[in-house]
């Protein structure tokens, strides 16, 4: 039987982001595509199909919020192919995205999950990330080639990675075997997925010889990493729940949990509050507030584990 991949795409309020996806992905021609679904949770959702008759969309309208992990879980249930390919909807791909992973895991029954070399769209010549295994301690990961320079001495390698970002191509037994993504996890819970394949015997690895390339504010301008927060403050509020939650997971029996954490955290939190301030406009005390109201109840849930 021939090999068949889906495409599960999260989207919520970016539909130019969004055509640009559906447009590469139609432009890529993968002989292999058996579906592409669209899990949308925006407030005004257009009719898709209107703009690409020749691609196989099954577009899933929701009332209401679900937030990534939820709607990657929705994606997937909704198709029987092979292989997955989960992508957010700030990224383009070119004919070899997705192909070239495809060509790997369908040789290597060992691997359980592969994810591309991340480029940024509007400088590709500059690495968003290659790989991103542990940081020491796992207290965080390593991003390999951030913010750098393309090295061609990194690129077309298979490297260990412990988490999957922007893209993966993922094996659907492999995604049964650990009942697909963390849901507890609104919005990050890739890398928690990426522990789970590994935990169950899974190869986890990310191709840098295959690119996706996202479409977020390169390198240069003051706060341009906080692009996302500013664009969406609720996103700030559970971005850094999940993040004290993943870290509980691995950390709980440590010590000194919540203090430890809170120094690892405002690594991230320190830069991101002042971008709000500085770049966040009149939403920058809302982003604030988002951050503080989901660090004390970090704190919060912590305590209770």
């Amino acid at each position: 039987m021939p090999r068949t991949v889906s495409v599960v795409i999260p989207t919520h309020e970016r539909p130019r982001q969004l055509f640009a996806l559906l447009s590469s992905l139609r432009e890529a021609r993968i002989p292999e595509l058996e579906k592409i679904v669209v899990v949308d949770d925006s407030r005004v959702q257009k009719p898709l199909q209107e703009d690409f008759p020749g691609l196989p969309l099954d577009v899933v309208s929701l009332p209401q919020r679900v937030f990534i992990s939820r709607a990657k879980n929705l994606g997937w249930h909704r198709s029987d192919s092979d292989f997955v390919y989960f992508i957010d909807d700030d990224n383009v791909v070119t004919k070899d995205t997705i192909r070239l992973p495809l060509e790997i895991i369908d040789a290597r029954s060992d691997i359980g999950a592969i994810v591309p070399a991340v480029l940024y769209f509007r400088r590709p010549e500059i690495v968003w990330v290659y790989s991103t295994p542990w940081a020491p301690g796992r207290w965080g990961h390593s991003l390999l080639g951030r913010n750098l320079p393309r090295d061609p001495s990194l690129e077309g390698q298979l490297c260990d990675t412990d988490a999957m970002p922007n893209a993966a191509l993922v094996r659907r037994r492999a995604l049964e075997d650990i009942g697909g993504f963390n849901e507890a996890l609104i919005v990050n819970s890739s890398a928690d997925a990426a522990l789970r394949l590994k935990n169950a015997g899974w190869g986890v690895y990310a191709h840098t010889g295959s690119f996706t390339y996202h479409d977020v504010e390169p390198p240069g301008r003051v706060g341009y990493w906080a692009q996302h927060g500013i664009a969406d403050p609720t996103r700030v509020y559970y971005e850094l729940r999940d993040w004290f939650s993943f870290m509980h997971s691995l950390h709980r029996d440590e010590g000194f949990f919540r203090i430890r954490a809170t120094l690892h955290a405002f690594g991230f939190m320190l830069p991101n509050a002042l971008s709000y301030v500085l770049v966040g406009g009149s939403r920058g005390r809302n982003l604030l507030k988002e951050m503080l109201r989901g660090y004390v109840s970090s704190l919060r849930t912590s305590s209770h584990g």
